[in-house]
């Protein structure tokens, strides 16, 4: 899992007006600040998260992410916003926002779920990436649903009260903050992290729209998506969304088709073009996972066979010797 250079040095430059030190979050990187800019510089989520929980702690802000989410250009999120600024329609930009999801912040994947009288953008880290860093996720995702109803503001130039926010998290004794920032019922302990809007905001115009400039830019979008998938297999992109789409629950092929916008049928045969199929893919990445887990003696064999979604631990126990030609256990000690 990766995340976007750019993306974590506007964090940085944000973190040091509130008194953390910048020099210290670069050295974090191990690259320099101009290195950092790059737009297609990538960062590893272990330095991601070192960066994001280093900054909460000297700033003392625990409410870090919602501020950064006001801080924030709204060019800090790049060509996705630029679509959006360029799409006929609210629903519009947030349908291409999802499509080219991979080139943005590919660890918060979202969806766009319509009823009859209101809409939610609905949020889905990673269980791995909570379980890394619960504070880099927190603080992510609060920058990012306040930076997200910014974006609305500026795609229509209408102020928009969500009808409420919903967090998986406990609440926080400073919960009052959080919702005098989004200005509607903030609730916690909740299935999945959200924020909901009336529907007929999806329909809103966007003031800036552009079809021959939005043409454009899709075109350098998909572009894009395609250099990526020359550079790196389609398998990178594949895993990266079964990655994202894990709830602990391992998404099915279809779920996974339906993220990345194409028909399962399309989803088999891309990958078997790479001599792979959706069950090796998956079951590569619940290799390393199992090698990365089974590194916490704090975690047993049955915790580790939940995470990785097997119905019972001789389930994992039979996988993990034919992955390694070892049991997770004779695994595990010679790491002692």
């Amino acid at each position: 899992m990766t995340f976007n250079g750019r993306f974590l040095a506007n964090v940085i430059q944000f973190a040091s007006t509130q008194g953390a030190s910048a020099k210290d979050l670069i050295a974090l990187t191990k690259l320099d600040l101009p290195e950092l800019s790059d737009m297609d510089t990538k960062v590893d989520a272990s330095v991601y998260n070192a960066v994001l929980e280093k900054a909460v702690l000297q700033t003392q802000n625990e409410r870090l992410g919602l501020h950064l989410g006001n801080y924030l250009s709204l060019s800090a999120a790049g060509l996705i916003v630029q679509i959006a600024q360029n799409s006929e329609t609210v629903e519009e930009g947030l349908n291409y926002a999802i499509q080219f999801a991979n080139l943005g912040c590919a660890a918060l994947p979202f969806s766009l779920v319509k009823e009859k009288s209101k809409a939610s953008i609905q949020v889905m880290p990673s269980e791995l990436w909570m379980k890394q860093s619960p504070v880099a996720v927190e603080q992510t995702l609060d920058g990012y649903f306040v930076f997200t109803l910014r974006e609305f503001h500026s795609l229509t130039h209408r102020k928009f009260r969500p009808i409420a926010v919903n967090f998986k998290r406990k609440r926080p004794e400073s919960y009052l903050e959080i919702e005098k920032v989004f200005n509607c019922p903030v609730y916690f302990n909740r299935e999945i992290d959200s924020i909901e809007f009336d529907a007929s905001v999806l329909k809103e115009k966007v003031v800036t729209s552009d079809y021959n400039l939005l043409k454009v830019l899709v075109q350098h979008a998909e572009s894009k998506l395609a250099q990526m998938v020359e550079s790196n297999g389609y398998v990178h992109i594949v895993k990266q969304s079964i990655i994202n789409l894990v709830k602990p629950q391992f998404p099915t092929l279809e779920q996974v088709a339906d993220n990345l916008n194409i028909s399962s049928r399309t989803l088999q045969r891309k990958l078997k073009e790479e001599n792979q199929t959706f069950k090796s893919v998956l079951n590569e990445i619940k290799k390393q996972w199992a090698k990365d887990y089974l590194q916490n003696p704090s975690l047993s064999i049955k915790e580790i066979s939940y995470l990785l979604d097997y119905s019972e631990p001789s389930a994992f126990v039979r996988s993990f010797k034919k992955w390694t030609g070892k049991s997770p256990n004779s695994y595990r000690s010679e790491l002692i």
